[in-house]
């Protein structure tokens, strides 16, 4: 299997991503430390260790872990993490019952879940049968929309994907970090599929609060950030989203 892929998007921001699913998670490096977004698809932390130090950081600089959704390719890592430093981790309360694994399935369910190897689309299922992330995540504390965390990262509450689904905004760079709200295809801006989007009205609504923003670098859950026409790329996103455009099965 190929190992996580590290790369920098800025100078200060670099991406760990996961090529047999594309996940994407994120370091920021800022005055007070490191700040994780999302904490990869592999429960050891392996993926984010990796990260640490491809940026020059060691594990007990991160400060803090934003936690767009509960789903296994995007917070399966956290709980290891927490465990290497005094990392706190965020979350919205529609997904925190996933995260502190009281949703956690115990039958046969929770058991299939369990033998899933943490690969490909397959770790998707593994949390969706499990209904809970590998590992409970430590005293996940509970935000909400305009709250300011780690200084530079505002709150975006963006339901659709999750009930509880956030995205951050980092305010020095003007760079939106969308999770599952939006998605980066062939250098543009995309819907996520839509058999991965339970609730597509409250998920519209959510991608257009986050392309009014000013934004210079969207980084999302999956593929490779975008960097270069973001603003023009999220404006005619949002013209076709207000004009009905529909919502093609793969997104």
């Amino acid at each position: 299997m190929v190992g996580a892929q590290v790369f920098s998007v800025t100078r200060d921001v670099w991406c760990i991503r996961r090529p047999s699913y594309l996940t994407c998670s994120y370091l920021v490096r800022t005055p007070d430390g490191i700040v994780l977004v999302d904490a990869g698809m592999d429960s050891s932390g392996r993926d984010i260790l990796k990260g640490l130090e491809a940026m020059g950081a060691d594990v007990n600089s991160v400060r803090s872990i934003l936690l767009t959704h509960w789903h296994n390719d995007h917070a399966a890592g956290a709980r290891a993490i927490q465990e290497c430093c005094d990392a706190k981790a965020y979350c919205h309360e529609g997904d925190l019952s996933q995260l502190n694994r009281e949703s956690a399935r115990l039958g046969l369910r929770g058991k299939l879940g369990h033998i899933i190897p943490e690969w490909g689309f397959l770790v998707l299922f593994k949390g969706l049968l499990g209904e809970a992330t590998p590992r409970a995540v430590l005293d996940p504390e509970t935000v909400h929309e305009g709250d300011t965390l780690s200084d530079y990262f505002e709150v975006i509450e963006t339901p659709g994907h999750t009930p509880g689904h956030l995205s951050f905004y980092y305010k020095p760079e003007k760079m939106l970090f969308a999770g599952d709200a939006l998605a980066v295809v062939s250098d543009d801006v995309h819907f996520m599929a839509r058999a991965v989007t339970p609730d597509v009205a409250e998920a519209r609504r959510s991608m257009r609060k986050c392309l009014t923003m000013e934004i210079d670098t969207l980084c999302p859950g999956h593929r490779t950030p975008l960097t270069k026409g973001v603003p023009q790329k999220c404006e005619a996103m949002l013209k076709h989203i207000d004009s009905g455009g529909r919502w093609p099965l793969l997104g």
